[in-house]
């Protein structure tokens, strides 16, 4: 097994790459690519199918996000986790992945964006984002606040879901 089929194990599930020759394309002329925007390139040029890509940078945000080595915040205020990546996908990676484990392997169009985050505990999370988390995240992505004013009434029970996770770093409370 290379090191691309190992960092990218779930491609295997949806087609019948033949790592070797994709190996060899791959660092004879896109080295300078993540190995999914060369598939992202292969889906352009009709050469494998666009759910491969994302289940490629789906795999590379689980791994970016577990050997991220951003500080988490200590100082008072509201912040978004340092490790949060943003995937805005056009197809349901995390369900197809999971029918994958049982067998059942089907492609599953759905447009969302998926966060992807590691919480202060160490463990990865993958959360599909509604129009609520994205306006609450909005806030934070331009800096830590120092206060919850930006929380309507409206929004309050998803803000403390998003705290809960981990996504949303309360160093109010907790400090």
């Amino acid at each position: 097994m290379n090191s691309l089929q190992k960092m990218f194990p779930s491609l295997a599930l949806f087609s019948d790459l033949d790592w070797d020759a994709v190996t060899q394309e791959y660092e004879a002329s896109y080295i300078d690519h993540t190995f999914p925007e060369y598939l992202q390139q292969k889906a352009l040029d009709d050469d494998c199918p666009p759910y491969l890509f994302e289940i490629a940078y789906y795999e590379q945000a689980l791994w970016d996000v577990q050997k991220s080595e951003a500080p988490f915040p200590y100082k008072q205020g509201l912040y978004l986790n340092p490790t949060a990546l943003f995937l805005r996908l056009e197809f349901d990676v995390v369900q197809m992945l999971k029918d994958a484990q049982t067998g059942k392997i089907e492609v599953q169009e759905k447009e969302h964006i998926l966060c992807v985050f590691r919480d202060p505990k160490d463990l990865v999370h993958a959360i599909e984002l509604d129009e609520t988390s994205l306006q609450i995240l909005s806030h934070l992505e331009e800096g830590a606040q120092p206060d919850y004013d930006f929380i309507t009434p409206a929004q309050q029970r998803r803000f403390d879901y998003l705290v809960s996770l981990g996504l949303v770093l309360d160093m109010i409370r907790d400090n």
